[in-house]
């Protein structure tokens, strides 16, 4: 699920609840989308859990699913992911790191039917589409900044086989887009590495050496 599939979903739930009773054609119109568009997001909300009331056509929402911490309604929930999506502005990663985590302690208390549906949004809504890259290799990528790991990284547009050498420092932003700010061991010089280019990393045993450099001193790679 999109950023921008997550928003129009939170839409339809406020257009519903503001004004109730509305034929479908009539919501579609105000939110830009078809009817058909309509009936496929209601029924992904369905799958959520909301539930609707249909009388002589008119939508009404009955139930917004509680999640169990603070009787949180899902509605608000999904909220927060799109929020934690848009945090790359403050251009801190440990800040949207923070955010995750919290979201993630959320999700291991609510209903175990919903937990997958709910990952599985964070995962496509801020990694996939808000940070560009892959779920498992920022799990990674976050290991080996925090364990002060050498790794092998391969590059999605490299040669086959070919691996480059990295010690990690930290994540950071970039024009919304998230960087891995490490040593390139091969080249002896520090350098930014776009998150989303990368497709495969393999630890080694080393441990990353104290280096001296300057921001400044770092350059940026696609």
């Amino acid at each position: 699920m999109q950023s921008h599939r997550l928003a129009r979903l939170l839409r339809i739930i406020v257009e519903v609840r503001t004004q109730p009773d509305r034929l479908p054609g009539q919501i579609a119109k105000d939110l830009g989308i078809s009817t058909r568009q309509f009936y496929y997001d209601r029924n992904q909300l369905a799958e959520m859990g909301f539930r609707f009331s249909r009388e002589k056509g008119r939508f009404t929402i009955l139930g917004d699913p509680v999640v169990t911490i603070g009787k949180l309604p899902l509605s608000e929930l999904l909220a927060l992911v799109l929020a934690t999506r848009h945090l790359f502005a403050t251009r801190d990663f440990s800040v949207v790191r923070r955010a995750l985590k919290g979201l993630y302690n959320i999700i291991d208390h609510i209903p175990e039917s919903q937990k997958q549906l709910l990952r599985s949004v964070i995962q496509d809504v801020i990694i996939k589409d808000g940070f560009g890259c892959r779920p498992d290799i920022l799990e990674e990528i976050m290991r080996a900044v925090d364990e002060k790991r050498r790794i092998l990284v391969h590059f999605r547009h490299a040669a086959a086989g070919s691996r480059t050498a990295l010690d990690p420092f930290a994540l950071c932003f970039r024009k919304s887009r998230l960087f891995l700010d490490a040593y390139a061991v091969e080249r002896k010089k520090r350098r930014r590495y776009r998150v989303g280019t990368i497709d495969k990393i393999v630890f080694t045993p080393f441990y990353r050496p104290e280096y001296s450099g300057a921001i400044s001193d770092i350059d940026q790679s696609d």
